[in-house]
Parts: structure tokens; C-alpha cells; sequence
């Protein structure tokens, strides 16, 4: 079993600090043979206790197995990506897209929201959450778009108990996002979040959820790039269907 599928498994029983760990081992900016459960430790500022207690919980024996999952998830996602096969897993993802993915409570929402508040918690989030607001602002809603926390914190002064607050991130655990959603002062707003997986701390705080696969390329220098078309899709998949309904209402 790949590392990956380890954490899935396990993942509603990990704490934040956890969730930090996992985050680091995934990410990889470090030589594997070298790295020890100190080390980790000291590269996620937590004490190996806390190393010990994330391997029970996901019922790996041993500091050496956990190396070896993850090295054997790194080798896999070295490997070149062929551009023929980002293409296939495409179709796939437009399927699922078009044909199964259910929208139709996501658009009630829509219907009956004044106004749209918009987050991307990334450079490339914050250019999906654009093309939301020129659709949806052609469609007559009035949609505003905050770029970090403290641009938050000033508009959420105006939320208004039919107000939409929808947040963008693709692995959902964007410290800035979740805060957002933990402001328990504002509780009454409708909080909807695009994200890749349900595993993920910012899909469980929101009160609704729209899961959008993406396709991971890795480079040489390690860092990943996302290529998230899928997300334009269902954000034009709901424009359509919004339109449609106000379509039908003015009929």
C-alpha cells in the first residue's frame, strides 16, 4: 500500500500537528536516507513523542517503514509525466464532471444568496476565483473577492445571513482558509469549499463541499505542479446551471 492510501485511511483520527507532518514528508524538500524521527521532529517543531503517536495511528511498526512508504511514493511521482496521459485521466475527470458530479443544492444556494464572497487560498485559486466572479457578476449577483485573512476580517462586518462565503484550496489545509472557517463569529454564513479530496480539514468545516480531481505533475526540482483545468469546469458547470434556473423563473 502507498503511502497516500495510509494517511486516507487514517486521516479523520489525526490532529492538526499531524496533519503538519504529513504535510512535510509529502512535500519532500528533504534527503530521505538521511532523515531520522529526530530530525523530523525537529523539522515540524514537534517532539518525537508526537512522531511515535502519528505511526500508531497509522498502524506503521516501525520509524524505517515509514521511509520506505514514502520513499516508494516519492520514486512514483518522479516519474516523468506523459502529457497523453494527463489527457486520458482528463476524459475521466470531465465525466465524472458532466455526467456524475450533483450540483443541483450547490445552485439552490446560489439562487438564494445576496451577496457572493470569494477566497482562493493560492496564485492559481485566486485566478479560478476571477473567473467565478466575472460569470456570476454577469449573471447579475453581486460577488466580492477577498485576497488574505485581514481583507476578510474587514468585509465580514457586512455578512448577511443570506450570504455565501466560498473558499478555494486544493489540499484544503491552508492555514489562513481554515481560520476563515473556524471564525466561529460568523457561523450563520453558508460556507462552501472547492477542494480536491473530503480528507481534508477545510472540507469538514464547511457547511458544503464540491470535490474537483486535479492532476499532479511532478518537476525535476521537486515541486509540483497542479494542473487544475477541473476547476474551471465545474465553476462553468455551475454558471450554466444557475442561468438555466433564472431562465426557467423568468419564463
Amino acid at each position: 500500500m502507498d503511502f497516500i492510501s495510509v494517511v486516507n485511511q487514517h486521516f479523520q483520527l489525526l490532529t492538526d500537528q499531524e496533519k503538519v507532518i504529513i504535510t512535510y514528508l509529502q512535500e519532500g524538500n528533504y534527503q530521505i536516507d538521511d532523515l531520522t524521527s529526530q530530525r523530523l521532529a525537529d523539522a515540524c517543531f514537534v517532539s518525537r513523542a508526537s512522531i511515535s503517536r502519528l505511526l500508531k495511528k497509522l498502524e506503521i511498526d516501525h520509524f524505517a517503514d515509514l521511509k520506505y512508504l514514502v520513499k516508494v511514493s516519492h520514486c512514483e511521482s518522479l516519474v516523468p509525466s506523459v502529457f497523453e496521459e494527463v489527457v486520458t485521466s482528463y476524459h475521466m475527470y470531465i465525466d465524472q464532471i458532466f455526467e456524475k458530479l450533483d450540483i443541483s443544492e450547490i445552485v439552490s444556494v446560489l439562487i438564494k444568496t445576496d451577496v457572493l464572497y470569494l477566497y482562493g487560498t493560492g496564485n492559481e485559486q485566486k485566478l479560478e476565483v476571477e473567473t467565478m466572479r466575472q460569470l456570476f457578476t454577469a449573471l447579475g449577483k453581486q460577488v466580492i473577492i477577498f485576497f488574505d485573512k485581514g481583507e476578510y476580517d474587514y468585509a465580514k462586518a457586512g455578512f448577511g445571513v443570506n450570504d455565501l462565503l466560498v473558499l478555494f484550496s486544493y489540499k484544503g489545509e491552508s492555514s489562513e482558509g481554515i481560520a476563515i472557517l473556524e471564525d466561529r463569529q460568523f457561523l450563520g454564513v453558508k460556507r462552501l469549499v472547492f477542494t480536491q479530496t473530503s480528507r481534508n480539514t477545510m472540507a469538514q468545516l464547511a457547511d458544503y463541499q464540491l470535490y474537483v480531481p486535479t492532476e499532479s505533475v511532478k518537476t525535476p526540482t521537486r515541486l509540483t505542479y497542479e494542473v487544475s483545468t477541473t476547476f474551471y469546469f465545474v465553476i462553468d458547470k455551475l454558471f450554466f446551471a444557475y442561468q438555466q434556473v433564472i431562465d426557467g423563473e423568468k419564463v
